[in-house]
């Protein structure tokens, strides 16, 4: 990481608002499972543009910062973002290991700026992306890097597109977090995407409202009203 892009507020900016509502966010995670911590988490949205792979980016750094060991790992085989967010070389990393070009130990970077924290980049664009990510080798993977990290977090691909990578991704994980941008996402697709994560089996921890005000992000997770927007199936007054 040769630099600290000002997107990841927990270490550009770890006194902001913003990096103390992902925090909140971390915490919410944490205690939404009765009996056991969430040890891996996918980060998705509707479509494109709605800001995820900041936003897994941020959740991933504000986990390591609570003294975790903690891998961000770039599902998003179409159109990678990790690694421009953490300024990193994507020469080799996830589709590498599961062509058998590259080991996992090999791909991986840790992140000086904050202990704890380790990238594995999506590597160069695979021709068969859906094929890998539903592979045995895959979940083999997935399972190997568990014993590694004590939490990962995914950033994966739209749900409304015309792949099932992030339904594939979502099966994995213990929790999904969907983004909604507001402004930019009409909550019938929000909540169409919402509805197809929950019929494949996907555990829905909740939604995080991006939301520009300004010039200036603000991020909410899990409150009644974003609850009701993202679940609404009408037009919302007011």
């Amino acid at each position: 990481m040769k630099k600290t892009t000002p997107r990841l507020y927990c270490l550009a900016h770890p006194k902001s608002t913003n990096a103390e509502r992902f925090r909140s966010i971390r915490t919410n995670i944490r205690y939404s499972r009765v009996g056991g911590e969430i040890r891996s988490v996918l980060v998705t949205s509707s479509l494109p543009g709605e800001g995820k792979s900041t936003i897994a980016a941020n959740l991933a750094a504000a986990m390591a910062e609570n003294g975790r060991r903690v891998l961000l790992l770039d599902g998003d085989l179409r159109t990678p973002a990790v690694h421009e967010v953490f300024d990193l070389p994507n020469g080799s990393g996830l589709t590498s290991i599961l062509v058998e070009q590259a080991r996992w130990q090999d791909c991986i970077y840790p992140i000086q700026e904050l202990e704890g924290l380790h990238v594995l980049t999506s590597g160069p664009i695979s021709p068969n992306p859906a094929e890998l990510l539903g592979s045995t080798g895959m979940k083999e993977l997935f399972a190997e890097l568990h014993n590694h990290w004590d939490t990962i977090v995914i950033d994966a691909s739209s749900v409304l597109m015309p792949f099932s990578d992030a339904l594939t991704l979502a099966r994995m994980a213990e929790g999904v977090l969907l983004v909604v941008r507001s402004g930019k996402v009409l909550q019938k697709h929000a909540a169409t995407a919402k509805q197809l994560l929950e019929r494949n089996g996907a555990r829905l921890l909740g939604a995080v409202l991006n939301r520009r005000s300004g010039r200036r992000r603000r991020y909410a997770i899990g409150s009644e009203e974003l609850a009701d927007w993202v679940t609404a199936s009408g037009p919302r007054k007011g």
